[in-house]
């Protein structure tokens, strides 16, 4: 009765009512969840450099601001670039719609396999007259990716101003999240923050090596093959590679689609080389960058994928990385070494 009079305090109870409330309105503000750990693993990637640069100037303030400044200098002076000349190629991409499928139809009517043609098997019969139609279309939806366009600029303002004082107030965050624990619990808490802070922060470093590995190598090998848009196809699916199994998945489409005009051998071999970097990807790059960067090992960041996948979707294949570097930090200081500390 005793160990239940401890246990069962004011404090404890209201803690317990707070954390169900907590689980129970969870779902409804997922998005904002992830958005705030979103903002958390690119604050641990930049707190380094905030560190070393509010050692030598004594100001965190303006510490934070140079580097998430100089953070998004260099992302737009990467992307901008890319964009334009992105948009460029997209936009000659999608002139050649019609053409493009009209060269199918063109095939399918005049391709035969035992003396039957294929248009007998699939029917086309309006595929040429829609192509002007589908182009339309997606020159029609320009309202909606420019509202698109406006939404993501007021999230990445967001995503700035969250990771400046994430950045500005770490020490004040760290320090307010500790006093939850008791005295004797302060300094064992207040490690494994670190130590989460610093395995997460390799995450953005990984995903930024992972895809542009899968930019080049789709690019390079789209530029051998003479394909058109290389450049643009191949950043197309290194950036959508973040996105499991969808990303990788449009990408073919695109280049299926414009290399198709370089005939079906080209066609056959761009999917089977894809498909190849895809592999290369999932299975090499990915788990020996994350465990490099993360300090995790390999058949830990594939496991991570494999059950992020199929409990969190989309969103647990994107964040199961950074999700076990935590899961593996409070595994070993809360349990390895409390069960295996010698007496």
């Amino acid at each position: 009765m005793m160990i239940f009079k401890d246990i069962l305090t004011t404090k404890n109870l209201v803690f317990i009512i707070l954390l169900l409330i907590l689980l129970k309105i969870l779902p409804a503000v997922s998005d904002i969840v992830m958005l705030f750990f979103a903002c958390f693993v690119l604050s641990c990637s930049l707190l380094p450099v905030v560190q070393l640069l509010d050692k030598k100037i004594k100001n965190r303030s303006l510490s934070a601001g140079i580097v998430i400044s100089g953070a998004v200098i260099l992302t737009l002076a990467f992307i901008m670039p890319i964009f334009m000349v992105t948009i460029e190629q997209i936009t000659n991409f999608v002139q050649t719609i019609p053409t493009k499928i009209a060269d199918i139809h063109t095939f399918i009517n005049n391709f035969s396999f035992n003396g039957q043609h294929l248009n007998q098997i699939i029917d086309l019969q309006n595929l040429v007259g829609n192509s002007n139609d589908l182009a339309q279309s997606i020159v029609s939806q320009s309202v909606n990716i420019t509202v698109g366009f406006a939404q993501g600029i007021i999230v990445f303002i967001a995503v700035v101003t969250i990771v400046f004082y994430m950045l500005k107030d770490t020490i004040y965050m760290k320090n307010k999240f500790i006093e939850f624990f008791p005295e004797k619990m302060k300094a064992k808490a207040e490690d494994i923050v670190n130590k989460i802070a610093a395995k997460v922060g390799g995450y953005v470093i990984a995903t930024i090596i992972s895809c542009s590995a899968i930019w080049l190598l789709i690019a390079l090998i789209l530029a051998i093959l003479r394909v058109e848009y290389a450049f643009s196809l191949g950043l197309i699916a290194g950036v959508l590679d973040i996105i499991p199994v969808v990303g990788p998945t449009v990408a073919l489409t695109l280049i299926i689609l414009t290399a198709f005009k370089k005939g079906l051998i080209i066609v056959a071999i761009a999917i089977l080389l894809f498909l190849g970097v895809q592999q290369l990807s999932n299975n090499v790059i990915r788990p020996i960058v994350f465990g490099r960067f993360m300090e995790l090992h390999p058949l830990v960041i594939i496991a991570a994928l494999l059950i992020g996948g199929k409990f969190g979707g989309l969103i647990g294949l994107i964040f199961a990385p950074a999700i076990a570097a935590i899961v593996t930090v409070l595994i070993d200081e809360i349990y390895l070494k409390t069960i295996n500390k010698k007496k």
